[in-house]
């Protein structure tokens, strides 16, 4: 059965909007292991108000990000998600609009596993006197940050340690998974162990730089991402132990 969309008003940037729509609707039959099935161009048009030129131009879009099957008889269906472009920005910042998949956060950690150790080891060894002394305050800002402001602080002590490595391969990768990045620290920010050490390890890849030595730069930068890898597989865990086992007779499109 195809799925049912809600009539959108009609806002600024119609097409992005009717983007976004869609591609929720994938990701969250994605985690919830459905299958979508869309209606087809005239009934979606209707559903969702709008024009079939603005239909067409975001199945377009979808399509070119991996997400969409569209195939003249057979109909516009989801495709795996192992098929998505998921270093693309858009892809990234609709997962971060959804409440936050552990599965999502999990690559989010390994992705900054392979970032920001390398980055912190470049940056001990290249990084100005004016980008150690930046580092130095973004780290005194995380420190006095209140609880509200912790993930932001967070954010900026690290773009400035990426930023000193002098490479503009891992600055542009730590740009695309920001906005992701962002919801993996609220998320393991919440969890009980993360505070406890994420300070003193911050202070200590802070002290690393300073001192020109990229070896403790990069073992700080380890035991930051280690703690909230940590935390992400646990909560995986928690939620595999609620969740009930798929029944096989349920799998069918929306």
């Amino acid at each position: 059965m195809p799925a049912a969309f809600a009539r959108i008003a009609a806002p600024e940037r119609l097409h992005a909007r009717v983007t976004r729509t869609l591609a929720l609707r994938i990701l969250s039959a994605e985690r919830a292991d459905e299958q979508v099935l869309f209606p087809n161009e005239a009934d979606l048009c209707r559903q969702l108000g709008v024009s079939r030129t603005v239909i067409r131009e975001a199945i377009k879009v979808l399509a070119a990000k991996g997400m969409l099957d569209v195939r003249p008889r057979s109909g516009t269906r989801a495709r795996p998600r192992s098929e998505w472009n998921l270093l693309d920005p858009d892809v990234l910042a609709w997962q971060a609009l959804l409440a936050p998949d552990p599965r999502v956060l999990r690559d989010i950690c390994e992705v900054r596993l392979s970032i920001e150790p390398i980055a912190a080891g470049f940056a001990a060894l290249r990084a100005t006197p004016q980008e150690i002394a930046e580092i130095q305050e973004r780290f005194e800002d995380k420190e006095a940050a209140s609880p509200e402001e912790t993930v932001d602080a967070d954010l900026r002590f690290h773009a400035a340690v990426v930023a000193a490595s002098h490479n503009p391969l891992l600055e542009q990768l730590n740009a695309v998974t920001r906005q992701p990045f962002r919801t993996a620290l609220a998320y393991t920010r919440r969890l009980r162990a993360a505070e406890a050490v994420s300070l003193a390890a911050h202070r200590a890849l802070a002290e690393a730089i300073r001192r020109r030595d990229p070896l403790k730069a990069r073992a700080a930068a380890e035991e930051i991402v280690g703690l909230a890898m940590v935390e992400v597989e646990e909560a995986i865990r928690a939620g595999a132990r609620r969740k009930p086992r798929p029944r096989l007779e349920n799998s069918h499109a929306l």
